[in-house]
């Protein structure tokens, strides 16, 4: 059995959520019992925030590529293959790898009772300290101030935008979920951020008053769809700052399930309504129909109002194998379609949309699920 199939057996959870505890002090222990030294990573580059995290750190990795430093990438949820969340240059971790040293600490994460992601974070740390990147991106995997990419102390601060989402783990007010993103923040300065409200980015303006910020405000010139040129600009910005020169994506090409087009189909992770809203407006002529599900800790009935101004069709589903889906027997009737197996959801928006253009949203575990049926099955 590989690391990859003993990592899942082991947790036996698709998410991140299982043994979670909000402190730090656990995977501080397993990494000093360890020996990890964080200057074994090279510069840090931090990235938290609410939506665009992910594309944000691709980005960056993608410029400091092209400049032709070695990167290291760890990032969430995947799409395919858990590997995916470690990545060295452009190179997955190898099966091989991620079995030598998740073997390696399977006990300790036992013994110390680590969660799925802070397992991950330990790997991911032990296999770039092994590599000696130039530059390693953290992306938060919830929140910021314990999340377990937070145990790195020296590092570059990128906030993405701050949007309401998991009120239950950060907080139920947005200046509440803002502080505790803005906790990557230790004695580190310049501080990099994204695109945000008035509100938000005066917070952040107060919380950070002593620090060197650079903010990004919404792009007026956009070379990708809005919300993803915001995240390239603030990506940009990081690059140029630290290499001391201005330096642009020459070639921006999102992450999976980003905007990603299969036929008429379209999958995008956007997993809030804000996130929804942004992707909706940025798209130009609307999508006919959109397919949409959540995990059960997101507003799903905000971001179904929010897609029935847009779309001629709604049909909301459940996340397959993932015991954190939306239950659509709990919501109640309304302006949408109910389909709770996805394939046959995916059957019924071809069927409803014809040639116009099916957007698939609301969770990146959706969109995965969506895109393995559509390339296994050419639905």
């Amino acid at each position: 059995m590989s690391s990859e199939t003993l990592f899942g057996e082991h947790y036996r959870v698709t998410g991140e959520f299982k043994n979670l505890e909000l402190t730090l002090g656990r995977i501080e222990t397993v990494l000093d019992i360890l020996g990890f030294e964080e200057s074994s990573l090279g510069h840090v580059i931090h990235v938290a925030g609410t939506n665009g995290k992910g594309s944000t750190c691709s980005f960056i990795r993608d410029i400091l590529e092209e400049q032709g430093y070695k990167t290291a990438l760890f990032s969430s949820p995947h799409i395919e293959t858990v590997r995916e969340r470690i990545v060295l240059d452009y190179d997955l971790i190898s099966v091989d790898d991620f079995d030598r040293i998740f073997s390696g600490i399977k006990d300790l994460c036992t013994e110390h009772n680590l969660s799925y992601f802070e397992a991950l974070t330990v790997c991911a740390l032990l296999y770039f300290a092994e590599n000696s990147p130039d530059y390693t991106i953290l992306e938060t995997g919830l929140g910021g101030r314990f999340d377990a990419t937070n145990i790195i102390e020296n590092k570059t601060p990128v906030i993405t935008t701050i949007a309401y989402d998991h009120a239950a783990y950060l907080g139920n007010t947005i200046f509440k979920i803002a502080w505790e993103k803005l906790a990557i923040v230790k004695k580190n300065s310049p501080v990099f951020v994204g695109a945000n409200t008035g509100d938000v980015a005066d917070l952040i303006r107060v919380k950070l008053r002593d620090k060197a910020i650079f903010i990004k405000p919404f792009s007026e010139n956009e070379r990708l769809p809005r919300p993803y040129d915001a995240n390239l600009r603030l990506a940009e910005a990081v690059c140029s700052h630290l290499l001391k020169e201005d330096v642009l994506c020459e070639d921006p090409i999102l992450p999976m399930c980003r905007m990603e087009r299969i036929g008429n189909i379209i999958l995008d992770g956007a997993h809030n309504p804000n996130g929804l809203l942004s992707l909706l407006t940025g798209m130009g002529p609307p999508p006919a129909v959109i397919v949409l599900s959540s995990t059960e800790e997101r507003d799903i009935l905000k971001m179904t109002a929010i897609a029935e101004r847009y779309c001629r069709k709604v049909i909301l589903t459940e996340i397959p194998d993932n015991e954190r889906s939306v239950n659509l027997s709990k919501l109640p009737s309304g302006p949408y379609t109910l389909i709770p197996d996805c394939s046959k959801a995916l059957n019924k928006a071809v069927e409803v949309a014809g040639n116009a253009d099916i957007l698939v949203s609301g969770s990146l575990y959706l969109c995965a699920a969506a895109r393995k049926l559509l390339w296994e099955n050419g639905i």
